[in-house]
């Protein structure tokens, strides 16, 4: 009974994200701000708090919110100071950048940050992405379709030209540790746009990474919105974490492949190991530090993780054969003998055209839906416990070969 009530639950979740259906926009009294502005009141009845991430903070005062956003790997510090339109700009704050809300326009130049738009209800406000072959939102699909929303190119590729065009209220990034791969930032600072950084993706828990759906809801005053989606999202994963955490049996998980001789690990700290542990079962790397991937020799990967029980990849492989054709040594792990290694390549969007192909879907609502990657994690290392569950963002790699096992 408590496993139906939990797919109920994730069937009824997933209309939240795929349509925006939270309801309508807290943000409509604050929309229209009179002339005579006044002190003591407080433009912001709706907050978030923050439960779960450790990549942002928010104070809330009368008129603005003062956002700081903390990289945990690099301890930098970026500040904003959310001012509501017509009101005064607070003073003291000389060092943050300062953000008249609500905005009326975004670039989001990561995939993750458009299921953030789409769940509060402004996709009709981004104006550009960084690459449209990454895009899985089918309504932000559609507005590519409809020429509303252009291509501004990502990484070091960022034409901060066209983004100058479009003039955004704000362009949202992510913030990074590679030197020069942010000159772009501090471009768009000197043509006078407002970048604003984010790193939820150094989160160390599944929710603690979701929970930035509050903090893209600031610049919208869709605090509502967001805290109620993150309240069932987290409920819901929750419920299903106490399923799996009485099993007996935890098998072995390894994650990632190399990539020219090196191995790219998921830390010990990071969020695909707190998927593993909450699904029942034991990363192979659980005692690193790292939050973030890092580095292994690829023989010591083979002597440590051989015999590990099921493999995770990020990687567009469609059989242990594609697998194997990457690089045979893949095929003495034993997930690969066995045919336990799953990819997340599932829900990619197809273009229609010859080759084509979009966005994966596990980068883009996967983030915002921790509750239905950990449910693909129990499916696969414990299906017993979700035996009417079908796989959402994974699927497992099979061999096309008459003579496998």
């Amino acid at each position: 009974m408590k496993t139906k009530v939990i797919l109920v639950l994730l069937i009824a979740i997933s209309c939240i994200l795929m349509s925006g259906c939270m309801g309508e926009s807290i943000s409509e009294d604050n929309d229209s701000i009179e002339d005579t502005y006044d002190p003591t009141m407080d433009y912001f009845p709706d907050k978030v708090d923050v439960e779960y991430a450790i990549g942002f903070s928010v104070e809330y005062h009368n008129n603005y919110k003062f956002v700081t956003v903390t990289d945990p790997k690099t301890s930098v510090e970026y500040s904003y100071v959310l001012v509501q339109k017509g009101t005064p700009v607070p003073e003291g704050y000389s060092d943050s950048l300062v953000v008249e809300i609500p905005v009326e326009s975004i670039v989001a130049l990561p995939i993750s940050h458009i299921p953030a738009l789409d769940v509060i209800g402004e996709v009709d406000k981004l104006k550009a992405v960084g690459n449209f072959n990454y895009v899985n939102s089918v309504p932000v699909r559609e507005l590519i379709e409809e020429g509303a929303v252009e291509e501004v190119g990502s990484g070091n590729e960022v034409n901060v030209e066209s983004i100058v065009e479009i003039n955004p209220d704000i362009v949202s990034t992510l913030t990074t540790d590679m030197t020069g791969s942010d000159e772009y930032i501090f471009a768009l600072k000197d043509m006078g746009l407002k970048p604003v950084s984010t790193c939820e993706s150094k989160e160390e828990s599944p929710l603690g990474r979701a929970e930035w759906v509050k903090f893209m809801s600031l610049f919208f005053n869709d605090e509502k919105k967001a805290n109620e989606y993150f309240a069932k999202v987290s409920e819901n994963y929750t419920e299903m974490a106490q399923l799996a955490n009485n099993v007996e049996e935890r098998p072995i998980v390894m994650a990632e492949y190399a990539l020219r001789g090196t191995w790219y690990a998921p830390g010990g700290n990071s969020f695909i190991a707190q998927f593993v542990k909450d699904a029942g079962g034991v990363y192979l790397w659980e005692n690193d530090n790292n939050t973030e991937s890092f580095e292994l020799d690829f023989e010591y990967v083979l002597d440590k993780g051989k015999d590990s029980d099921y493999w995770f990849v990020s990687a567009d492989w469609d059989s242990i054969e594609a697998m194997e054709s990457y690089d045979p040594l893949y095929l003495e792990f034993n997930p690969a003998k066995t045919g336990n290694v799953y990819t997340c390549y599932y829900r990619v969007y197809d273009t229609g055209e010859d080759g084509g192909y979009g966005g994966n879907d596990y980068y883009e609502s996967g983030v915002l839906r921790p509750d239905i990657v950990l449910a693909d994690y129990i499916k696969i290392l414990h299906p017993e416990l979700l035996p009417d569950y079908e796989l959402y963002y994974h699927k497992q790699l099979e061999s096309t070969s008459e003579d496998s096992e």
